[in-house]
């Protein structure tokens, strides 16, 4: 039976010094198009680069993404003869990334359904079942702008279930409305839905049952990953 094997020995500020390759930080921040402050601070474990910073150094650096960010390296092996085996499965699911579009972009573009995944980004099987969820079901949305603010900030990911099959009154939802994408948290009235955000600068928007057939719920968040820079 073969498994799946993890070979996490280092931190990530060693795994980011040896995909340097011998760069000195100033040549290898000119290289990521980052400034020397922010590689210097991930070298001194100081802090810890977004998904999207991680995405740029992995394919600068000709290194693995999930390496990079985890330790993780799969190898298959055979369980018998190896007792250092990593049994969970890691399900990959697709990344998906928003942009702030313009006005004449968001009357012709969707952003989420019609657009191809980014990437992919491991999730370990243990999460998944812990949640009760199905992972085939699952997708990450990278957040743009302050709608949810300071409960989702800024490209702030968000794991989402696109398994909707009743709407979670007070639950985060992910929806599409004509050819827009946006987050709000769901209310339950009698009459229909409030769509609410966190940015008291942006209203709330009552839609009556009537209407529920123009709105798209994409999925509810169900994990948020925060940025940390």
């Amino acid at each position: 039976m073969n498994a799946i094997k993890n070979n996490n020995v280092k931190t990530f500020k060693d795994r980011l010094h040896s995909s340097m390759q011998g760069l000195s930080v100033s040549a290898f921040a000119k290289k990521c198009d980052m400034s020397e402050t922010v590689i210097r601070d991930y070298l001194s474990g100081k802090t810890y680069p977004s998904l999207t910073r991680l995405e740029v150094i992995a394919e600068k650096c000709n290194v693995s993404f999930n390496w990079l960010a985890t330790g993780h390296r799969l190898e298959f092996v055979d369980s018998k003869n190896d007792e250092d085996v990593y049994n969970e499965n890691i399900y990959r699911i697709p990344v998906y990334k928003k942009q702030l579009p313009t006005k004449e972009e968001a009357q012709k573009e969707r952003f989420v359904r019609e657009t191809p995944p980014v990437m992919n980004y491991p999730i370990i099987e243990g999460w998944v079942k812990h949640r009760g969820l199905d992972a085939k079901k699952l997708i990450i949305y990278w957040a743009k702008g302050d709608l949810m603010s300071p409960e989702i900030k800024n490209n702030n990911g968000l794991i989402l279930n696109t398994e909707v099959s009743d709407i979670v009154d007070g639950a985060i939802y992910l929806i599409e409305y004509e050819d827009i994408t946006f987050l709000r948290k769901v209310r339950l009235t009698l009459d229909g839905w409030l769509l609410i955000c966190n940015n008291s600068q942006h209203p709330t928007i009552e839609v009556p049952k009537a209407d529920f057939h123009k709105y798209h719920i994409v999925g509810r968040v169900v994990l948020i990953i925060k940025d940390i820079y």
